[in-house]
């Protein structure tokens, strides 16, 4: 079978949210609230960048730990397409407790749900791209391009030293599969 490539889904600017879980079913209920931002990390690099801004004991240390604990495993879930979400700042501003009803279990939903429905209004899916270099002799440069070309790659350099040259391209990693058959075959 093909191989699979590890696609990534990240944001492309920063979404502010605010969530609330609440449930009721006879007796003790959940509830959480919580707001804040999540934001892009520079360049994108990166997986999970977890701040607290919370003041006052607004929302208790181990609550805050259970909206860390929904953001981790919305994001090995990913929002959009099933695809691992990386390269996000989650920032965490403040919220709201009930005395009896809330729970680590509310406030990890309240993570889970300000990825699973707030991340997603500025989320893209990342395809990863890898580096090309193709040294062939001179007269099949033209060739090399083309198999590059064809598998939407982008040259980036092409230096010739004697009869050979050295070709420098960016190519998406999905489209890269099955290139050293594909060269052999038009530089033989």
């Amino acid at each position: 079978g093909t191989p699979t490539v590890n696609y990534r889904e990240t944001l492309t600017k920063e979404v502010p949210f605010e969530v609330q879980y609440k449930r009721q079913s006879g007796g003790r209920g959940q509830y959480g609230f919580a707001h804040g931002i999540i934001e892009p990390l520079e360049n994108n690099v990166g997986e999970l960048e977890f701040v607290s801004e919370v003041t006052g004991g607004e929302i208790p240390n181990n609550f805050i730990k259970s909206v860390q604990k929904g953001v981790v495993e919305a994001m090995t879930e990913g929002a959009l397409t099933g695809h691992r979400v990386a390269g996000i700042r989650f920032v965490l501003q403040g919220g709201r407790t009930h005395s009896v009803d809330s729970s680590d279990w509310a406030f990890s939903r309240v993570g889970y749900y300000a990825i699973k429905e707030h991340f997603v209004k500025e989320a893209v899916v990342v395809e990863p791209w890898v580096k090309v270099e193709v040294t062939a002799k001179g007269e099949h440069s033209g060739d090399v391009m083309q198999a590059i070309s064809s598998r939407d790659g982008a040259l980036k350099g092409l230096d010739y030293k004697e009869d050979l040259c050295l070709i420098e391209a960016e190519a998406p990693l999905q489209k890269m599969f099955g290139f050293t058959s594909d060269l052999r075959t038009r530089t033989s």
